[in-house]
């Protein structure tokens, strides 16, 4: 009697692991590439989007990623048409347009690229304020969080689309300072200059900062998924 109990038992589980494989609802993320956190053809769509991905499946759901440009990616989030959008720091600009859940993805660390043949002492950059007050040119990927401060501060700014072109931009000696993720900017000059990387240098670290997933506010569903990424994020 307990033997068929058992066998009962069991099938009933592997019946509701089934039901609910089959039912568990795929959720669309706007992304960009961003090595080694984001990107197509990275391991597990890269280190962030495996965090991601293990929030939503505690919560109920799979993902899929739509990737595209950084800039595209913030747009469509905005105005609704994606649900959600990762990594990204928290601006108060963008809380107009975004819900930010409490829990972040991990906590990251900004630094400023520079040449060493241009500052060959090196530079001391602390506060966005050290480069308005050194007169330094800027470029910088379009939507990112420093770019509306910078202009602000009547820093000359050059907006590119991709990290790529950003790059280019410094290396070529069109730009001073290139502000960028410490990880992801000893990759990115590694990869795109070999041996000439060895001519850009980095500041020590301009911020340290959470990376948020964000929320569409114009999204039915996008309330509701940032509650449930908080109750599942750890």
């Amino acid at each position: 009697m307990n033997f068929f109990k058992s066998l009962a038992a069991g099938a009933f589980a592997i019946g509701a692991m089934v039901s609910f494989s089959a039912h568990a609802d795929t959720v669309k993320l706007a992304v960009g590439e961003w090595a080694p956190y984001v990107g197509s053809e990275l391991e597990g769509n890269g280190l962030h989007s495996q965090k991601v991905a293990e929030v939503f499946t505690s919560g109920g759901h799979e993902v899929a990623y739509d990737y595209s440009t950084w800039n595209r990616a913030l747009e469509l989030t905005k105005r609704g048409d994606m649900v959600a959008t990762f990594p990204w720091s928290h601006t108060e600009e963008r809380e107009a347009d975004f819900i930010y859940p409490k829990t972040p993805i991990e906590e990251q660390k900004d630094v400023v690229f520079y040449r060493k043949d241009k500052f060959p002492d090196g530079l001391t950059i602390t506060s966005l304020d050290d480069i308005a007050a050194q007169g330094l040119k800027v470029v910088g990927i379009t939507g990112y969080w420093y770019n509306t401060p910078l202009a602000d501060a009547g820093v000359d700014i050059h907006e590119v689309a991709s990290d790529d072109l950003a790059w280019k931009f410094l290396e070529g000696g069109r730009a001073d300072v290139f502000i960028e993720n410490e990880v992801v900017g000893n990759l990115m000059k590694d990869k795109l200059f070999g041996d000439g990387a060895s001519e850009l240098a980095a500041t020590d670290a301009l911020r340290t900062v959470p990376m948020y997933i964000m929320f569409s506010k114009a999204h039915p569903d996008g309330a509701k998924l940032a509650e449930m990424w908080d109750a599942n994020a750890k």
